[in-house]
């Protein structure tokens, strides 16, 4: 006797699944205005942010003026200063600015699966923290672009700025489509060509696409370029867990030695095994082994690194570990 089963599945796969929306309550909402993106070495750029900079930018802390050109915040015009000299002028300060906040989300068929009915998918998860991360940056007024990818990049929500941005960027997640296949490397190579500027990339994602040295000259050519790189890798339990996937595999039995054919709901490649005792063991281990290499190779690269679990509350645990990895505060 044998089954079939995706692994990582399609969106509903042979898991029936209730929808999972990605919501936001009014609730959750306040405590994210709360926190805040923190840059660490990187400098923040522009003039309409709240984060320290050695840069002139428009803050109530007054430092100079400058002549209005086209582009400028109108808000900072001094009308004071254009009563008395009939010409616009905005005011400069040397403490606030802004950060450029990129998140790149994987939008994969992977990204899809579920190994519970009761759980949201990796994407659905995936989605939430980049509104999380996305709604922080844009209250601050920090510059954000959102751009799902798969085999390449999507249509990217952004570069966008200012509070009123916020709703729309949520509803720009909510909608947003599964891109087929995985091509994480080469669209982090192209989107690190295109946008020359640096600032703070976040990669969430759950990595099932080449090696963990695979990313390493990606990561060092980032940080080489003056970006600051974090990656959050999100996981389903029944991949990450043994036990969870013996479960999944078995159903009510996760002792149960039946015979199933795995399929890569990307590539449609096919494997058969029986999930008994030692063949789980093995499975353990690879998957430790393959975490551990991740995680070495963000260390050396100076990039964060985070795991979550589609199981985990963002707003509680996920929030935790984004403030004890420093990327909010």
């Amino acid at each position: 006797m044998s089954r079939r089963w995706p692994w990582p599945g399609r969106s509903a796969g042979s898991v029936e699944a209730p929808v999972h929306e990605v919501v936001f309550d009014e609730a959750f909402l306040g405590r994210l205005r709360r926190l805040s993106m923190l840059p660490g070495q990187l400098r923040a750029q522009g003039i309409a942010g709240e984060h320290r900079s050695r840069r002139r930018g428009v803050s109530p802390e007054f430092a100079d003026f400058k002549p209005y050109s086209p582009g400028d915040d109108f808000r900072r015009i001094d009308w004071n200063t254009y009563a008395r000299l009939d010409g616009l002028f905005i005011r400069l300060s040397e403490v606030t600015s802004e950060l450029g906040v990129h998140l790149l989300l994987d939008a994969s068929e992977s990204m899809q699966w579920r190994g519970d009915p009761a759980r949201p998918s990796k994407f659905t998860q995936a989605r939430r923290i980049a509104g999380t991360l996305g709604y922080v940056a844009l209250w601050h007024f920090d510059r954000v672009t959102v751009t799902p990818f798969g085999d390449r990049a999507g249509h990217a929500f952004g570069p966008a700025q200012g509070r009123s941005q916020a709703l729309p960027m949520l509803k720009a997640l909510e909608a947003m489509p599964a891109l087929g296949g995985t091509s994480l490397l080469d669209t982090l190579a192209r989107y690190l060509h295109a946008h020359r500027r640096p600032g703070i990339l976040v990669i969430i994602s759950d990595l099932l696409t080449g090696e963990p040295e695979d990313l390493r000259p990606l990561l060092r050519d980032a940080r080489a370029r003056g970006w600051e790189a974090t990656i959050v890798q999100v996981l389903d339990e029944a991949e990450l867990l043994p036990e969870a996937a013996a479960q999944f595999l078995a159903g009510e039995d996760p002792r149960a030695a039946t015979l199933v054919e795995l399929v890569d709901s990307e590539s449609g490649a096919t494997v058969r095994l029986t999930p008994d005792d030692p063949v789980l063991a093995r499975y353990g281990e690879q998957v430790a082994a393959w975490l551990t290499g991740i995680e070495a190779v963000c260390a050396d690269e100076r990039a964060g690194y985070l795991r979550l679990l589609t199981g985990w509350d963002i707003g509680e645990t996920a929030i935790a570990l984004l403030r004890e990895r420093g990327v909010v505060a």
